[in-house]
């Protein structure tokens, strides 16, 4: 079966899954843990007979099957990643919530009741229906549940602007008390949001003014040392030439060489590594076939955000000429504990000035903040020489500046509140972006640069 064929292929792209079993229980598992042989199954202790097989979304899967000793049907949803799908018991929660934190604004204000709460996603405005929005007195409150995921705790920020703008009354924002490094480190860079909104925490019990002594997002310079292997790298590229990109995998000590973003094999001081399977040249056949542009396959739809990495690398004279294109790291410094759904890469000019890029396929609102939280990273590894230390950009002298921050995105996917978001910056932080057509899978084309890198 053709399904079952790419069902494989997915497992070998994506390394971890959330696996639903007749929507009642939930499974956290690596894909390691997840096989298929013939029309077979396995997942966990689980084992099932596939008789169906339908695509919901490029990540997300569902099957139908059933256990060998059993006629009756399973239904088997798959999706790519380890967070939960939205649903009842998430509703129930922000509910809950609400109803708590509701109790403790009116104590904070000193009030009887709260006079308006809502609690829904606001499309129009573009505030999503993980903040309960409230009146209390003479002020308007935006919050956030604590067990929410760490992108919608620091997304809060971005829907306090918002709320702000709608209100018409002073604002105040609400963080959880253990959860608000982030926004705290964005504040400290933000004078004029910081006086703008009254920032509150909330330790499950009281709300009070917002503790700013909380640490910074840690994050972690991993040393650059990689295997003397430019033989095999240099044998592996010869497969596919133009076609296979050798990128530093700075985590694994390695080399990744990728055919547009994905990984076909992997140099390290163990050997060569193929996860897509071997022999390697019917994997370049295959993939070059069907992830390309024009192609509605799933490997042409799954992880374009690596897929448009590639091309930026491959194309980093045309869109950024001052850039040394000796020196391009990707995922430098990592965040720990951090949940992040960006691509960034770390390169130099030829002046010696640290330059961030910031990759991004979709519309993402918080693509400014985001992209400020890595630029504070970067600014306090370079203030503790942490990159030269460790090995990277050998031979240059990094100047004492300020790191360029640069996004490049498809032009419609820059988020109409982006150039709110993005004027709040301080202008210490030199920002450029860059729109490029749609059609970049094909070739990038750059519709617009906005900003100042100088």
């Amino acid at each position: 079966m053709v399904e079952i064929d790419e069902l494989k292929i997915l497992f070998a792209v994506e390394p971890k899954w959330l696996i639903s079993l007749n929507g009642l229980e939930f499974l956290q598992l690596e894909s390691r843990e997840i096989s298929v042989a013939g029309t077979t199954i396995r997942f966990g202790r689980y084992e099932r007979k596939i008789r169906e097989v339908h695509w919901l979304r490029p990540n997300v899967v569902r099957i139908v099957a059933n256990a060998r000793t059993r006629t009756q049907c399973d239904t088997i949803t798959l999706y790519g990643g380890d967070r939960y799908p939205s649903g009842m018991d998430l509703r129930r929660r922000r509910r809950t919530f609400q109803i708590e934190i509701g109790k403790a604004l009116c104590a904070y204000f000193n009030v009887r009741n709260v006079q308006r709460q809502t609690l829904y996603a606001d499309r129009r405005y573009g505030i999503g229906g993980a903040y309960p929005r409230f009146l209390v007195g003479r002020h308007a409150v935006i919050a956030v549940d604590p067990d929410e995921s760490s992108p919608v705790v620091n997304g809060l920020m971005r829907s306090a602007l918002l709320w702000k703008s709608m209100a018409h009354r002073p604002l105040a924002a609400v963080v959880p008390r253990g959860r608000a490094n982030c926004i705290v480190a964005r504040l400290q860079a933000m004078p004029k949001l910081r006086q703008s909104i009254q920032w509150l925490e909330w330790d499950g019990q009281q709300i009070g003014p917002l503790d700013e002594s909380a640490c910074e997002l840690p994050t972690h310079v991993h040393p650059f040392s990689f295997p003397d292997a430019q033989d095999e790298v240099n044998r592996l590229c010869a497969e596919a030439p133009g076609l296979l990109q050798p990128i530093p995998h700075i985590a694994g000590q390695a080399i990744s060489i990728r055919l547009r973003g994905l990984e076909v094999a992997r140099v390290s001081m163990e050997g060569t590594a193929y996860p897509l399977g071997q022999p390697l040249s019917r994997v370049i056949q295959e993939l070059s076939e069907l992830r390309q542009y024009g192609s509605r396959h799933l490997l042409a739809r799954t992880h374009e955000e690596r897929w448009l990495e590639s091309n930026v690398i491959g194309n980093i004279s045309q869109l950024l000429p001052f850039v040394d294109v000796r020196h391009i790291y990707p995922q430098v410094p990592s965040f720990i504990g951090e949940e992040r759904n960006i691509i960034d890469l770390l390169t130099i000019t030829r002046e010696g000035r640290l330059v961030i890029i910031e990759i991004k396929v979709s519309a993402d609102p918080d693509l400014p903040f985001q992209a400020l939280d890595y630029w504070i990273a970067v600014e306090r590894h370079r203030k503790a020489s942490d990159f030269a230390n460790k090995g990277y950009f050998a031979g240059c002298n990094l100047r004492d500046e300020p790191a360029l921050l640069v996004l490049v995105a498809p032009l419609l996917a820059y988020h109409k509140t982006s150039r709110m978001l993005t004027g709040l910056l301080q202008p210490e932080l030199p920002l450029l972006q860059i729109g490029i057509n749609q059609a970049w899978k094909k070739e990038i084309k750059i519709l617009r640069r906005q900003g100042m890198v100088s």
